[in-house]
């Protein structure tokens, strides 16, 4: 794991417990959080979440929670991905 800040606009990968890798998908990051907008996303508790960054500096966290949210006014529907 890098030391480089999470905050703002990254792509994102999930990676599954069985290896599986799905992405890249566009999220906005806030500490130990991942907004990723996406209407499905086959991720959950124990799946790792990769954090890239424009500079090519890549982070790796177990992830312990997911949440989906739906549409609202004019927020994007999307799931927030916490990670440990």
């Amino acid at each position: 794991m890098t030391s480089t800040s999470t905050q703002g606009a990254h792509q994102v990968y999930i990676v599954r417990i069985d290896g599986t890798r799905f992405g890249p998908f566009e999220s906005s990051l806030e500490p130990n959080k991942a907004l990723i907008y996406e209407v499905t996303l086959n991720a959950g508790a124990g799946d790792q979440i990769e954090l890239h960054d424009d500079a090519g500096q890549v982070q790796t966290h177990v992830i312990s929670n997911t949440h989906f949210q739906p549409q609202m006014s004019d927020v994007p529907a999307h799931y927030t991905v916490r990670w440990r």
